[in-house]
């Protein structure tokens, strides 16, 4: 049904009280929704929506007779409104609005005013027009505002217009599905990630079967960060239980993206979302020979194949292998690293563990070769004191006997007497680590090891 202006209808403006309007002005006087906005060529032909939110209120107060009675304020905007119909459609307002008649919205992260306004307009049973960049804002509003209908029979028109407007207009050209992907994408990771998430899965879905969309959507999925990817890849396994081709062609091409940039565990997660036996038999023997895959998972998956063969002969018949996804476009190819059994597998895990354990033993024998240059610089330090400990020693002995026998017999008692001094030093067995000992340089050594420090005390001599 069309409808009119006051001035066609030839109805004066006497809705509102004098000391009201001035209330409605000081509510509506930044809030204008473009022309775009609403009154699409996409809506229905038989509506011609006003193009702004306070023309909605104001043909729908002339068409009830009311005036609006609540307020709401969001993001320093007012907006004054009827409370039935936003109610009606609205479980938030509806909880908010039960103790009060003036509220306040603080909305979520992405969310604009903007997508608020359109899905309040729809609330008026208005059309409301839908493009490639606001579909998943508005998506996101109608499900943080609770969008749905008293009568659970009744599917929510703006409900029914989104999902309109994805089929008909999205999933039918690329371009708009590639925009529609990106605007998801900015909302991940936010309170509002939900929504975007399962609509950035949808799009996904159709650009893989779709004709001409080329692999430019591959690079929006691969730059997501770790987390996003995991989030969408959940999203996947859930929506496509019984086919899992899809999840393991763009899991395998992130990991391939991603080479020495994931931990095994972000790795790990990733893989465990596919399941092996949702696989067509062609990707599941790429999967068992992927190099890219942590090697836990791929023989996993092998020995629950085993399992499942096993059963399946026991039993008599083959197992439900799940449909392959056959998008009409040709995928490319996976490129299949050589054939390798199980047994080769093992083996390189096998040598991987060895090489490892070859590299902790390196490393051990450098730290106590570092401990022991220590060491033998001590038992260098402890010599030098020694050595100036019995010279002095010997000079003292040596310069009493001079004074007492004086002349050539006494320089030949102190040459005698310092010959003697050193061959009992060095001659003696342990003699410098006992020195070492007493002067704290060294403790006492293991029994393995003091033969190779009493070598070390020889050759520094």
């Amino acid at each position: 049904m069309e409808v009119r202006t006051w001035q066609e209808l030839g109805v004066v403006d006497t809705i509102y009280e004098e000391d009201q309007e001035e209330d409605e002005e000081a509510c509506f006087n930044s809030l204008s929704l473009s022309s775009s906005a609403v009154g699409s060529p996409n809506n229905r032909s038989d509506l011609s929506p006003p193009s702004t939110l306070r023309g909605i209120v104001e043909a729908w107060s002339r068409e009830k007779g009311c005036r609006p009675d609540v307020i709401v304020r969001v993001q320093d905007q007012c907006f004054r409104l009827h409370k039935d119909p936003v109610i009606h459609w609205c479980g938030y307002l509806k909880r908010r609005l039960t103790d009060s008649s003036d509220m306040t919205i603080e909305l979520p992260l992405g969310l604009t005013t903007d997508a608020f306004l359109l899905v309040i307009i729809s609330c008026y049973n208005k059309d409301i027009s839908l493009t490639p960049s606001n579909l998943i804002l508005v998506r996101a509003a109608v499900q943080w505002l609770e969008i749905s209908n008293n009568d659970s029979s009744t599917t929510p028109f703006l409900t029914t217009l989104i999902e309109d407007y994805f089929f008909q207009e999205v999933a039918t050209e690329s371009a708009r599905t590639i925009e529609v992907l990106r605007s998801c994408a900015k909302l991940f990771g936010g309170e509002v990630s939900t929504p975007a998430v399962a609509l950035f899965v949808r799009c996904v879905e159709v650009l893989a079967g779709s004709v001409g969309a080329g692999d430019e959507w591959l690079d929006d999925v691969t730059a997501l960060p770790v987390e996003d990817m995991q989030a969408v890849a959940e999203e996947m396994h859930e929506r496509s239980l019984h086919d899992h081709d899809l999840l393991y062609r763009i899991v395998d091409h992130y990991l391939e993206n991603h080479e020495g940039k994931l931990s095994e565990e972000d790795k790990a997660r990733l893989c465990y979302t596919i399941t092996c036996a949702s696989l067509s038999p062609p990707l599941f023997m790429h999967l068992v020979q992927n190099p890219r895959l942590p090697l836990r998972f791929i023989v996993q998956a092998m020995l629950l194949d085993q399992l499942q063969s096993h059963h399946s002969l026991f039993h008599h018949h083959q197992p439900i292998i799940a449909p392959q996804l056959k998008p009409s476009q040709p995928q490319q190819p996976l490129t299949a690293p050589p054939a390798q059994t199980l047994g080769a597998i093992l083996q390189r895990d096998a040598l991987l563990r060895q090489s490892a354990h070859l590299r902790a033993s390196m490393e051990a024998t450098s730290f106590r070769i570092e401990s022991l240059e220590r060491e033998m610089a001590g038992l260098k330090r402890c010599l030098r004191r020694s050595e100036d400990t019995a010279l002095s020693q010997s000079f003292r002995t040596v310069s009493e006997s001079t004074a007492k026998s004086g002349g050539v017999e006494g320089k030949a008692f102190f040459g005698t007497r310092l010959v003697r001094g050193f061959k009992r030093f060095f001659m003696k067995g342990g003699g410098a680590s006992a020195e070492c000992r007493r002067l704290g340089v060294i403790g006492d050594a293991p029994a393995g090891h003091r033969r190779n420090r009493s070598l070390s005390s020889v050759e520094i001599a």
